[in-house]
This record gives C-alpha cells, sequence and structure tokens, in this order.
C-alpha cells in the first residue's frame, strides 16, 4: 500500500476501534451498574429458569447435609450441590441451583435458607425470585438499559466488543508501523511528542542518525492534512530520534510530520 493508503486506513481503524472502546466501556459500566441497582440476593426470571446461587453456612453448620431450606412454592425448588471456601473474605460457602418450574405464575416468591439445627425459627439466607410471564416483560423490567432497551445482555456485548477492541488496536499498531516505515524511506517522521520548553515548543520525531540527520540541519514542517508550516533547525540528534523547537503560536502536536531537505 502507499503511504496515503496507509494513513487511509490507519485512520479509519482507529476512529473505528475508538467507537468499539466506547461501547464496550458502556457494556461493562451497563452490566455493573444494574447489578449493583439490584440486591445481590434478588433474582429476576422466566419460567423454567435455573439460576446458580451461593450463601454462607448458617453458625454450627458445616456440611450441607445440615442445611434445609423454605419456600413459599412448590414451584421453586432448592438443590443444595457443593460445599467451597469464600475466595475474597474466607468461611464456608454452599453452592445450589434454584429450580423455577415452567408452570410457576408470575410473581414474587421467597427461598429462605436455614440450617436443621437452627432452633426458634431463627432466620438465614432469604433469596427473593421475580418471575415474569415472558421476555418482553422481563426486559422491560430490567436494571439494564442494554437489556431494557436493546434486548441484549450488557455482560455478552462486553465480550463480544472486546475482542474487536484488541483487532482495531492491533490493526492501528501494525498500520502505524508501515507508516512510519514508508515515512523514513521518503526521509520523513512523524511527530510523536510535544513539550514546552520556555516561550517555544519542542517536538519529539522519528528520524535520527542513522537517516543521516545531524545538529543544525534543516527542516521542513508539515501539518497532518500535508501544508507546510515552516522550517526548523534539529537541535538534538540521537540514533533513532531527534528533537527540535518551533514556535507555539504554530501549534504542533503529534501527528505533524517532519521532512528532510
Amino acid at each position: 500500500m502507499t503511504l496515503r493508503q496507509v494513513s487511509l486506513w490507519r485512520n479509519r481503524t482507529g476512529k473505528i476501534g475508538t467507537m468499539v472502546c466506547i461501547l464496550f466501556f458502556l457494556a461493562v459500566l451497563d452490566a455493573l451498574s444494574a447489578r449493583f441497582r439490584e440486591p445481590s440476593n434478588h433474582f429476576s426470571c422466566l419460567p423454567g429458569s435455573r439460576i446458580a446461587v451461593t450463601g454462607p453456612f448458617a453458625e454450627q453448620t458445616n456440611n450441607l447435609q445440615e442445611l434445609t431450606y423454605v419456600s413459599n412454592s412448590r414451584e421453586i425448588q432448592l438443590l443444595f450441590e457443593a460445599a467451597q471456601t469464600g475466595y475474597w473474605l474466607g468461611g464456608n460457602l454452599w453452592n445450589g441451583t434454584l429450580n423455577v418450574s415452567p408452570g410457576i405464575q408470575p410473581g414474587a416468591y421467597q427461598v429462605m435458607i436455614r440450617s436443621k439445627k437452627t432452633v426458634g425459627g431463627k432466620s438465614g439466607s432469604l433469596f427473593q425470585i421475580e418471575v415474569y410471564k415472558d421476555l418482553k416483560e422481563l426486559q422491560q423490567n430490567s436494571k439494564s438499559f442494554f437489556l431494557r432497551y436493546l434486548g441484549i445482555n450488557s455482560w455478552q456485548a462486553a465480550f463480544f466488543f472486546f475482542p474487536m477492541v484488541l483487532l482495531a488496536f492491533g490493526c492501528v499498531f501494525y498500520l502505524s508501523h508501515q507508516r512510519e516505515r514508508l515515512l523514513s524511506e521518503q526521509g520523513k517522521a512523524e511527530v510523536y511528542r510535544t513539550r514546552l520548553d520556555g516561550n517555544n515548543e519542542e517536538i519529539f520525531f522519528g528520524l535520527g542518525s542513522k537517516q543521516g540527520l545531524q545538529p543544525g540541519n534543516r527542516l521542513i514542517l508539515f501539518n497532518p492534512h500535508g501544508l507546510e508550516i515552516g522550517s526548523i533547525i534539529a537541535s538534538e540528534v540521537f540514533e533513532s530520534h531527534s528533537t527540535a523547537g518551533v514556535d507555539q503560536g504554530w501549534k504542533v502536536h503529534p501527528g505533524f510530520v517532519v521532512s528532510q531537505l
């Protein structure tokens, strides 16, 4: 590809990558905000759903056989499956699955987990289950804006966008390297950094002694659209990059191009 083609594709890919990155972060933000806006013990579902749940063991309870539960509907059953140690806060936790019958009526239900050793009906963990009649009603009542207005699970959207973000910016990196190589073949380089130095501005660009540049050499500065801004003098020259001072009024920023005469 020519320098113009590489530059065009890099700019397009960068814009696409930025847009996809914004969508990725919006999806993650939506998923997290939806979770925090809803109590951790509250679950919304449809008839026939299976919901993975976990909770702490009650005091003086050591294994799954000592646990039981009370539900205000026979259409919701809890299956205790495994025990584990809490990852963040320690302590013993149980894992299980709430099975919601396909024939259950829409409404709000509760499931209370207790120890069989509990005396006097002391309460344990409580789960609240909201059952909706169909997917449309479930989405309309969701705390997630992605699910409510787009019908898309926000975590699934985030997992979809993430590889696209990596691909887009990987392409930008590759095209930037190709552009740098093509510019170097023409005795040119992009300004990649600027720094204020008193009343002047110091710029850094990727031309150095291995391209034959020496301190005091005169160069031409172009804006990103290819228009000549003026001439500059190389001040410090290293093997693969150099610096030069420019007038602060030129408003130079990364993306400007320096060319040898």
